[in-house]
């Protein structure tokens, strides 16, 4: 049986540089927020992605309830946002076979 892991990109939380930017791209100019402003979040945190991305058996999760996902226009990525506690943003993907073998897991 084939090992599925996954990898996280970037977690962002309140108390980070930039997230009072993507708040407000991810807000956008309504009082809600709403998919279609997820994908240029998950654009510019998907620069963080690099072959150093902590890697997780588990599906990644902010907290054990309150995520939202959104899922990429590629259907690479996953934003997860959660507002109950403080509104966090965590991107993930799925890892790749290049990446499970940098870490020395055998797929």
């Amino acid at each position: 049986m084939k090992t599925k892991l996954y990898s996280q990109i970037r977690f962002v939380q309140s108390t980070d540089e930039d997230y009072n930017r993507i708040e407000a791209v991810f807000s956008g100019i309504r009082a809600g927020y709403c998919e279609g402003n997820s994908q240029p979040v998950i654009d510019y945190l998907s620069d963080w992605d690099d072959e150093e991305n902590e890697l997780t058996e588990e599906i990644p999760m902010i907290a054990k309830m309150g995520d939202t996902s959104y899922s990429d226009e590629n259907g690479v990525y996953t934003l997860l946002y959660n507002s109950s506690i403080g509104g966090c943003f965590l991107l993930y993907r799925e890892a790749t076979e290049d990446e499970m073998d940098w870490h020395g897991i055998v797929p």
